[in-house]
């Protein structure tokens, strides 16, 4: 490899045994865990960068500035450190101390900003970012509106997914950040499967029973908002999982089955063992874990057992 950015991509697609109910149908998991920055992020920080470079809009030693839940924010660093830019990103405070601590590890300059206002906030960790990138001169991927982001997921992720399962796929499930992973593939996949079941995960704190409203998840990376209209995948479904369940779930992974995912990966575990057990036996549901246990050891899966 001419550098660890060929190493991005390629990631295992692995069967479930232990955790998924008799008689349903096989559930797979696409580990992210396996790029060199350990997400799923990796692909689309290293396409909006070689997209930037090819249209001219970022020059030899340019600031990167970025808003970031922390995988994005891991993989913009890494891409970075690689290529000699330098890299600022904002992150929600409270963003899990692994992913800070692997920003700063690859070079990068980390601001906290206020997770208790709306993201485009001025103070909330889009509108920040924005204000520093303009004031700055920074080039700005814009993950949740660049076309690129998805675009990695199109050429890569998808193709991966079919290839391993020889075409053969009736459901995908994933969690959404900024909508690329689930708008990517699914648009790929369907292209190929018209019947195909996407299911798009929404985690939250409350479900909503009894006149209950939902609250704000817990679980890091994922969105509490639509995509962009752009990186929408027409006929998606939409499975509501409870933070406990996501993270129950990412822990019977790790203890049942040797996978260190995290908690989104939980939650989209969660979501495709509900549709496996709707589908005959047979049939196939592949779940996107978008990242690794590794980033939550002081968080939800430090505890003991």
């Amino acid at each position: 490899m001419d550098s660890i950015l060929d190493a991005i991509g390629g990631t295992p697609l692995v069967r479930l045994r232990r955790v998924i109910p008799p008689g349903g149908a096989e559930v797979w998991v696409k580990l992210e865990s396996f790029n060199p920055g350990g997400s799923a992020k990796d692909r689309p920080a290293r396409a909006m960068i070689e997209d930037a470079e090819r249209r001219g809009l970022i020059q030899p030693g340019a600031l990167v500035v970025e808003p970031t839940g922390g995988n994005t924010g891991v993989g913009l660093a890494l891409v970075a450190a690689v290529k000699g830019y330098r890299c600022l990103l904002v992150c929600p405070r409270g963003t899990s101390a692994e992913k800070i601590a692997l920003m700063r590890a690859f070079g990068a300059e980390v601001v906290e900003a206020r997770p208790d206002v709306d993201p485009a906030d001025p103070e909330g960790y889009i509108g920040l970012a924005e204000r520093i990138a303009a004031e700055r001169g920074a080039f700005h991927p814009d993950q949740f509106t660049n076309p690129a982001n998805p675009a990695a997921h199109v050429a890569a992720t998808a193709e991966e997914i079919l290839r391993d399962l020889e075409g053969r796929l009736d459901a995908f499930v994933a969690c959404v950040g900024s909508g690329g992973t689930i708008s990517g593939v699914g648009r790929a996949l369907r292209a190929r499967l018209p019947r195909l079941r996407l299911v798009r995960v929404a985690p939250h704190s409350e479900s909503g029973a009894a006149g209950v409203a939902r609250q704000p998840t817990k679980v890091e990376g994922v969105s509490a908002f639509e995509p962009a209209e752009e990186f929408a995948c027409p006929g998606h479904e939409v499975a509501d999982v409870l933070d406990g369940e996501a993270f129950a779930t990412a822990k019977r992974l790790a203890r049942e089955e040797g996978l260190l995912v995290g908690a989104s990966s939980g939650a989209a575990v969660a979501a495709a063992l509900r549709v496996a057990g709707e589908l005959p036996a047979g049939a196939r549901v592949v779940a996107l874990c978008a990242d690794t246990g590794r980033n939550y050891l002081t968080g939800f899966l430090g505890g003991e057992a």
